[in-house]
């Protein structure tokens, strides 16, 4: 007995030493899970928040040292500008060989804006937004006589760990302008609301979107609870409600769907209630509150759910007519090719269609998901959308030259200088008689017809008869017609001082043709910094004195843009740097606590282990004397 007991304590303290030796040497409290569950679940949490707090130190750091790459490139681009800017201003009153000279200059500093667009960093775009690196590594390329962006309007995004993700790169919009706005669609294409109709896309009838869950059904006095929570499409709506009425009573009448909502139709004798359960609004959003108790076949409505337009939209499913079959007419710089949608079914058809012509834009569904826009990618060339020989251009509302067309948009946003107080221009018609018109204070194109029908008919021409004006049927501008008898000639000129007649394109000093179109004045360019460094390189090299000066005037919004781009890039780079050093103080932290649940503490395993190591000779020495007796010592 004595020695079972002796080798039980030796092996208890051996054990006790293994233990603290292993501490010793590996300077873990634990080596199993087993050792203590709590704490290991502990670490095993903390291990992997370290973990993880290591990527997104890492994440911080490569977006710190890209914002500090922009921050770099935008303040060389903004010195360009300022240098681009001096020389403009320098050459006002310069002669003819020294404006071609700087010209070359400008055409360098161009070529460096090029440079500082394509920068990147191990192999990222720094300006081509979330859209990383071309495959030719060019975010900015030549493209059919001017510049192209390839890259996004969106940044990329670094994972902090933190709810908020923070931009990382910029993009060539937000420093330079690099895409066109103007050709958005002002038609509302009101797509139907059809039982393919993705609830996800409905704006709702409170324009609050949709919110789904259960609705409460009675018929006749009946009460069931419909889940709707999971409804995917309309037809998902209209089938689960329509199944419950039926399980109640079939004949008692039926839910349908309209083009913009739905309706629901009861028999005679019978009442249908669709309403909202609790604080729900499931009913409210899909226009569902209804109520059928009238005579029997009477329909009660539901209101607009608003439906948005997305690529997955059905042609077929809007409510505006359009002309498909004729296409577009589209002008991007000297390029002209025509859109063909006669084949399109849906929206992603027509943007296929606009990708395919390889011009440089984009069609795209406009934030409220209501029209399209027709976006540029190509800077320092003009673009033009026009009919081809139907209306699609006008239905689709993407037109460059139409009713709505401002009068301010012409010659890329100088608009017409209208003097006051007089006609600005003269028409001669064939048969001798002049009428002016006074272009002050004309705001469209549609105004502007307007006006010179007006003048026409005060001065006795009967419009549409002996003299028109109306749109060209391909392409843009207007087209003027003559018909009056006689042989003085047909002519559109200036009044006095006034250029309105050159600035809207309608010069005619050629009296021989009855006919006469106007050139487009309204077409559409990136106002960008590229596009005023070319039109200041350009304006050099032609001595065009008033050229030159719009173009350092643009400049100088230009600069603005890259000096604001530029402070928005400090400030994302300040937050990366807060959220570093944050990061840097939880990383400390969670080492702190890990090592209070994970490591030994060294001083006193040690002085345990030196206390065991008495507690083994001890029992060693006791063990050995005890076991010196035997049976016989205790019988005597």
């Amino acid at each position: 007995m004595q020695g079972n007991l002796m080798l039980s304590r030796l092996r208890q303290t051996n054990t006790s030493m293994y233990d603290l030796q292993r501490q010793i040497s590996t300077g873990l409290k634990q080596s199993v899970p087993s050792d203590d569950p709590s704490a290991t679940s502990g670490i095993m949490f903390l291990q992997d928040a370290l973990s993880s707090r290591g990527q997104y130190q890492s994440n911080l750091g490569n977006a710190l040292a890209v914002l500090n790459d922009i921050d770099q490139a935008l303040g060389e681009s903004n010195n360009i500008l300022v240098e681009s800017q001096t020389i403009a201003s320098s050459l006002i009153n310069a002669s003819t060989e020294e404006r071609q000279a700087q010209a070359l200059v400008i055409d360098a500093q161009l070529q460096a804006m090029m440079d500082i667009g394509n920068l990147q960093l191990n192999g990222l775009s720094i300006f081509g937004g979330n859209a990383g690196a071309a495959d030719n590594g060019l975010i900015f390329e030549e493209f059919l006589g001017g510049i192209r962006y390839t890259g996004s309007d969106e940044n990329l995004a670094a994972d902090s760990g933190v709810l908020e993700e923070y931009a990382f790169t910029s993009n060539g919009v937000e420093a330079f302008g690099a895409l066109s706005a103007r050709v958005a669609s002002i038609i509302d294409l009101d797509p139907d609301a059809t039982v393919n109709t993705k609830i996800n896309t409905l704006d709702g009838v409170k324009d609050l979107g949709v919110t789904l869950g259960e609705v409460s059904l009675t018929v006749d006095g009946t009460q069931v609870m419909v889940d709707l929570s999971d409804a995917n499409t309309l037809g998902d709506v209209l089938n689960r409600l329509n199944l419950a009425i039926d399980d109640i009573n079939p004949a008692a009448g039926f839910l349908q769907l309209g083009t913009t909502g739905f309706e629901l139709t009861n028999a005679a004798g019978h009442a249908i209630v669709i309403d909202d359960v609790g604080n729900g609004r499931v009913a409210t959003d899909l226009g569902l509150e209804l109520a059928s108790t009238l005579p029997g076949g009477v329909t009660t409505f539901g209101g607009d759910v608003q439906p948005r337009l997305t690529l997955t939209t059905e042609l077929s499913d809007l409510s505006v007519p359009i002309d498909l079959a004729s296409g577009l007419r589209i002008t991007q710089g000297e390029q002209t090719r025509t859109a063909d949608f006669s084949s399109a079914n849906t929206v992603q058809d027509l943007v296929n269609e606009i990708d395919r012509l390889q011009l440089g834009l984009r069609l795209e569904v406009n934030d409220e998901g209501t029209g399209l826009n027709l976006v540029s990618e190509v800077s320092g060339i003009s673009l033009s959308v026009g009919e081809n020989g139907g209306t699609t251009a006008s239905d689709l509302g993407i037109r460059t030259y139409g009713p709505n067309t401002s009068l301010s948009d012409f010659r890329n946003g100088l608009g017409i200088e209208p003097i006051t107080g007089q006609d600005d221009m003269q028409f001669t018609l064939n048969n001798g008689v002049s009428f002016g018109v006074d272009a002050s204070g004309l705001g469209t194109v549609d105004e502007l017809i307007t006006a010179i029908e007006n003048a026409a008919t005060a001065a006795g021409l009967t419009v549409g008869v002996n003299f028109s004006v109306d749109y060209v049927s391909s392409g843009n501008g207007l087209v003027f017609t003559d018909s009056t008898p006689g042989t003085d000639g047909f002519t559109i000129g200036r009044v006095g001082q006034s250029l309105v007649a050159d600035q809207l394109g309608m010069l005619k000093e050629d009296s021989t043709a009855l006919t006469f179109t106007s050139s487009d004045e309204a077409q559409v360019r990136v106002e960008n910094v590229f596009t005023h460094l070319t039109d200041l390189r350009d304006s050099l090299l032609n001595d065009d004195t008033l050229g030159i000066t719009i173009a350092a005037g643009k400049l100088d919004v230009d600069t603005q843009q890259v000096t604001q781009a530029r402070a928005s890039v400090g400030v994302r780079a300040q937050r990366v740097e807060r959220q570093i050093e944050r990061s840097e103080d939880l990383k400390l932290m969670e080492k702190t606590m890990l090592s209070d649940l994970r490591d030994a503490d060294l001083t006193e395993v040690i002085t345990r282990y030196s206390q065991l190591q008495i507690e083994l000779q001890a029992s060693l020495q006791i063990g050995a004397q005890n076991l010196q007796y035997s049976l016989l010592d205790f019988l005597r």
